[in-house]
């Protein structure tokens, strides 16, 4: 494909992507789902089905749904180590053992910022809570993080970490002398206009939260996602509450380098690294899901690179960038179409339900991209 041809959204072709979700919804794979596709900047299209909570008479989902968009948040975290750095108060290559002392011996000494953000720290995937009670504040459980020790030499593959992303929510209170909940709402959501974008959202926007169907403690007072408990987590890995247009918004500043409605958010300089491959060559992925040998990763986002199967489909090009949450939820920006596909639905990941489902999906909201 030249880069000169002129593409625009065919809307039917775009209804039937869209379709592919409804059956989603009438085959009973998911019971709620909202998606938002982005064309040249233009909202082409949006779809909402199902209802907020599996339960008689609770209501559809619409634009103003809050969905758990879980590990798409890391990005955003991202986002705002970026900004630390770009203001000069850390370094990508500093050793975090600088920042935070606790974070010190053995093979955790020559862990740096660079290699959190990339997941190239070695660190594990998910931390060890067996030391903490179920209702743990994120505090609690992010303090321990302090200790925890690399299962892959720091460098040596892409070892996607939890723990690495907390530990980054540490530096960014550290560094700032601010919570990581409020540092995010003033420097990150507030700037970037997500009105509808939340960490520990205020209980009267519980009713628009829409619940998450196969978590692993249904009914526990600490259920995931969908307790009380959980909705006030601000872990730095995965809290973040969002609707599909907000998601939308965030990428799309990306694709502007770094600005929106007219103000630079953030430099084109930190957005192009931030979007750039850091890991080229080195095998890993997310364990227990998917890996590749050549696992592209930026500063915060899965980049497509050489990498099959993929979320973002067949016909995506191998600078798209973008992420998904064990919720049940994925996003990407092509910046070679311009394009930006948002889908938010609400099953865990647990049983893979969405292999070749969200690839099959994504290849068809490109398709609906025509001659024009």
């Amino acid at each position: 494909m030249t880069t000169n041809v002129k593409l625009a959204i065919d809307p039917e072709r775009l209804q039937r992507a869209f379709g592919i979700l409804q059956h989603w919804l009438d085959e009973g794979i998911v019971t709620a789902v909202a998606s938002v596709v982005v064309h040249r900047g233009q909202c082409v299209g949006e779809f909402y089905g199902g209802s907020i909570a599996p339960t008689p008479g609770a209501p559809p989902v619409n634009g103003s749904s809050l969905f758990h968009i879980a590990s798409i948040g890391k990005p955003m975290t991202a986002f705002a180590v970026m900004l630390l750095v770009e203001a000069g108060r850390i370094a990508l290559d500093d050793p975090v053992a600088a920042i935070l002392p606790g974070f010190s011996g053995a093979t955790r000494a020559s862990i740096t910022v660079r290699q959190l953000l990339t997941h190239t720290s070695g660190l594990p995937q998910d931390p060890d809570r067996s030391q903490l009670p179920p209702d743990a504040s994120t505090s609690d459980e992010l303090r321990t993080y302090i200790h925890a020790s690399p299962i892959a030499s720091p460098g040596s593959k892409v070892e996607y970490s939890n723990v690495g992303y907390g530990v980054l929510g540490l530096i960014i209170e550290e560094v700032s002398q601010k919570p990581f909940a409020t540092f995010m709402h003033e420097h990150v959501f507030a700037p970037a206009g997500l009105h509808d974008t939340w960490l520990a959202p205020p209980d009267d926007l519980f009713p628009q939260i829409v619940h998450v169907g196969g978590t692993l403690d249904p009914g526990s007072p600490a259920e995931r996602f969908n307790s009380t408990y959980a909705r006030r987590q601000t872990h730095p890995a995965g809290s973040v509450l969002a609707t599909a247009q907000d998601v939308a918004r965030f990428f799309q500043m990306m694709l502007n380098h770094g600005v929106r409605n007219g103000r630079q958010v953030i430099s084109p300089a930190a957005v192009r690294l931030m979007i750039t491959n850091q890991t080229a060559g080195l095998h890993g992925g997310i364990e227990g899901f998917m890996t590749w040998d050549d696992c592209a990763w930026g500063m915060g986002f899965d980049l497509r690179g050489t990498k099959h199967p993929h979320f973002s489909g067949e016909f995506t090009s191998s600078d798209t960038f973008g992420h998904t949450g064990v919720s049940g939820v994925f996003a990407w920006a092509d910046p070679a179409l311009d394009l930006i596909c948002v889908m938010l639905a609400n099953r865990t990941l647990f049983d893979l339900w969405n292999v070749s489902r969200w690839s099959r999906f994504s290849t068809a909201v490109v398709a609906s991209l025509t001659t024009a």
